[in-house]
């Protein structure tokens, strides 16, 4: 975590920062959000206006088109190889700005300034680059790292509670990647305070927990799988929802698949039932009601694209108990189906 910077005062942070790298140019890449809430408190009037590049938010503008835009104004405004691109938004912003920065001129530095809680604490964290393809989540992509990343918790008081479910839920798992003890803090956690001193320690602890793990493992060849906790079944509704254009979240799609991934621990790892009907019901009484109509064959075959399956079948992450890992555990059709019957 020596690039991270935990703030209240991103701003100055920024500042200094940039002057330490000595940048020939810099750039800024943004949403509309984010352009017109976040860009104000970082006091950014030294970036010239056609260095501001602006697309629009929602996951089906992760893609090709969007990173040919970041291209083109970079071109178009002779950025070189120590130009630095900034990125302020959630996660497709920082993903989109990072995978186009990995590749402009065989690389460029970025930074990365996550505004929501599901940026600051996934996508803050592992080098991870990206844009959609053909439909599937983060088909396309790099590893690639941030010079720096700047956490502020101001940015949290400008969310609907629905973006703070999306975030709170990736540290949800990070708890339950953890142990006992921290998944009791996470399940306690107040969400109408997180602008303060005390939910950014939760942060803090978060992000520690991914980057312990990330660190280990940086090109995810083995612990790092770990972290796909729930993703499995997240991402495979994801895929639903962009192509049926639905609204879901990723937070959402990560809890769902929390749920059924949870419950393949229990059948085939013994995890605590207790401790699944807990964050099951936590998620159920907080997260929007997940209805698939005629979708679990449909979520299956997505689930046979997932990156990590090495062999036939469908490569999970699933727990022994909350804090105890079980990487590459495939699982069978009957089984997977159901699991989607839990959500």
């Amino acid at each position: 975590m020596n690039n991270i910077v935990f703030t209240r005062e991103a701003s100055a942070e920024l500042r200094n920062k940039l002057e330490s790298v000595s940048a020939s140019d810099v750039f800024v890449l943004v949403d509309n959000n984010s352009r017109n809430y976040c860009m104000e408190r970082l006091n950014m009037g030294y970036v010239p206006g056609e260095h501001v590049i602006t697309i629009a938010e929602g996951e089906h503008n992760k893609c090709l088109d969007s990173v040919a835009l970041i291209w083109h104004t970079l071109s178009a405004c002779s950025a070189r190889r120590n130009s630095v691109l900034i990125n302020i938004g959630g996660g497709l912003i920082t993903d989109i700005g990072g995978f186009a920065a990995s590749c402009f001129k065989r690389g460029i530095r970025f930074f990365n300034i996550p505004t929501t809680l599901l940026a600051q604490v996934d996508a803050s964290v592992g080098g991870k680059t990206g844009i959609n393809f053909d439909g599937l989540k983060n088909e396309i992509g790099t590893f690639s790292m941030p010079e720096w990343v700047f956490i502020d918790s101001h940015f949290l008081s400008t969310l609907p509670e629905r973006q703070l479910l999306s975030g709170f839920a990736e540290m949800l798992k990070h708890a339950l990647l953890a142990g006992e003890e921290q998944l009791a803090e996470i399940m306690d956690a107040d969400l109408s305070q997180v602008s303060g001193e005390n939910f950014l320690s939760l942060i803090k602890a978060s992000v520690a927990i991914k980057a312990a793990i990330v660190q280990g493992d940086p090109r995810e060849k083995g612990l790092r799988k770990a972290l796909n906790l729930g993703h499995t079944v997240g991402h495979a509704i994801e895929s639903i929802a962009i192509k049926k254009n639905l609204e879901i979240y990723h937070g959402d799609a990560v809890a769902y698949g929390l749920i059924a991934e949870l419950y393949l621990s229990v059948k085939k790892m013994g995890f605590d039932k207790k401790h699944y009907e807990a964050v099951r019901r936590f998620i159920l009484e907080k997260y929007p009601v997940y209805h698939p109509v005629n979708e679990s064959e449909e979520l299956y075959e997505l689930m046979l694209h997932d990156k990590k399956n090495e062999h036939d079948g469908v490569n999970f992450t699933l727990l022994s108990c909350p804090g105890e890992v079980e990487t590459d555990q495939y699982c069978s059709r009957e089984e997977i189906l159901e699991a989607l019957e839990q959500i």
